[in-house]
């Protein structure tokens, strides 16, 4: 009886770990039991691009009206994370901080297919990966890693929610 007992227990949580990992694995790939759409709308890819564009052209007046004003940055320079509408400006004048301070030259961003990725027609959430490069004292500057964004439809524009970096090697 309790030999009959443990088999149905165990054939119980195996289904239960199989259909879970079925849910997680939809998720991942950006397909979600929710509606989503099948690709990424160009005004968030547009958006997204813009920003990254910005953080090695330091051009504040590009991501100036970009983020919601409740939106969150965070970062790997100190102070490590900027709120509100003015977020995003706050961020790129700290990445254009950090560049000069550690004398970084031909500074530039490589951004990656997007594979990660939901989106509904009001909130989207993507994952890019990006590769910064440039030179220091003449030698090679590489730095990979992603960008996690979200992005949610105020009136008829998208705006940055949440930006968080997650550099390659804290994976």
């Amino acid at each position: 009886m309790k030999k009959n007992i443990l088999v149905v227990l165990f054939v119980a949580l195996f289904m239960t770990l199989m259909a879970a990992s079925r849910i997680y694995a939809a998720n991942v790939s950006g397909i979600d039991t929710v509606k989503v759409l099948k690709a990424l709308k160009p005004e968030v890819l547009e958006v997204v691009n813009t920003v990254l564009k910005a953080s090695y052209t330091f051009k504040i007046e590009k991501v100036s009206d970009m983020y919601t004003p409740n939106a969150v940055v965070s970062d790997e320079q100190q102070p490590f994370s900027w709120n509100g509408q003015l977020a995003g400006v706050q961020w790129v004048n700290s990445v254009e901080k950090a560049v000069k301070d550690f004398k970084i030259k031909d500074f530039k961003v490589n951004v990656k297919r997007v594979k990660i990725f939901q989106q509904t027609e009001e909130i989207a959430y993507l994952v890019v990966p990006v590769e910064y490069t440039g030179t220091i004292n003449g030698d090679p500057f590489e730095e990979e890693g992603a960008f996690s964004f979200v992005l949610r439809m105020v009136g008829d524009k998208w705006l940055i929610k949440s930006q968080a970096w997650v550099p390659k090697n804290g994976l």
